[in-house]
């Protein structure tokens, strides 16, 4: 299983870990298999995404969680609010386990930007909410499994709302100065969207409408070039 030298683990271990973290995560833990790793959110109760996980299903009593490490500790404490119903234990590992393959992190995010998958970091917590990033295109929302933490409003933008926002993938040198979290404007300097992540000359780039994909300028006012852009 591979998983890059910029993610930390938090272990969870005990008879109520699955129904603890079946009431927090958006995705079905009962339906992974060992050696998999499942992706998952976690959304505050306004259904933004304060982090996306890979969760490894040691057993039904133990749980590798997978972040990145710039917001392991905010993970680690938001479950741990939660955590205090249930009769389990969490920690912090320091170390990687052994049955962990560890990528480079910038190939680990090349290749999650290549397959439209935008990992959280400090400087994109809770700013996007799941279908901001299609993350009910990618197996992270169940919305079969029953409630967790923001679960009411993600449902409701997923089956009431029409959407009309879009995550295009850009590759091109006018991303290099742009910093995650960053905005986007349209030729009348208004926010049209954000940068969801980067890495180099790859990233991706959120819009908040679909239709509006030409002339877009960063905070400097520099055009976007956007002639490898397309949506995700």
């Amino acid at each position: 299983m591979n998983i890059s030298s910029s993610h930390r683990i938090v272990r969870i271990q005990g008879k109520d870990s699955l129904e603890f973290l079946q009431g927090q995560l958006s995705n079905d833990l009962k339906s992974t298999k060992k050696e998999y790793l499942q992706k998952n959110a976690i959304c505050n109760i306004k259904g933004r995404i304060i982090a996306l996980l890979w969760v490894n299903k040691i057993n039904d009593e133990s749980f590798d969680l997978i972040v990145d490490g710039s917001i392991v500790e905010k993970t680690f404490e938001t479950l741990k609010k939660y955590k205090v119903f249930y009769k389990s234990d969490m920690v912090l590992l320091k170390d990687e386990p052994k049955n962990y393959n560890i990528l480079k992190t910038e190939d680990w995010k090349t290749n999650c930007i290549k397959d439209g998958i935008c990992e959280i970091n400090s400087s994109t917590t809770e700013i996007f909410t799941p279908h901001d990033l299609g993350y009910q295109n990618l197996e992270i929302i169940n919305f079969e499994k029953g409630c967790f933490t923001g679960q009411e409003v993600i449902a409701r933008m997923h089956y009431r709302a029409k959407l009309k926002s879009s995550l295009y993938i850009i590759s091109s040198t006018s991303i290099e100065s742009i910093n995650e979290g960053d905005n986007i404007y349209d030729e009348n300097q208004k926010v049209v969207g954000k940068v969801a992540s980067k890495i180099g000359e790859i990233g991706l780039i959120y819009l908040k409408n679909s239709d509006k994909s030409e002339d877009l300028y960063d905070e400097n006012g520099d055009k976007f070039d956007l002639t490898n852009f397309k949506l995700v």
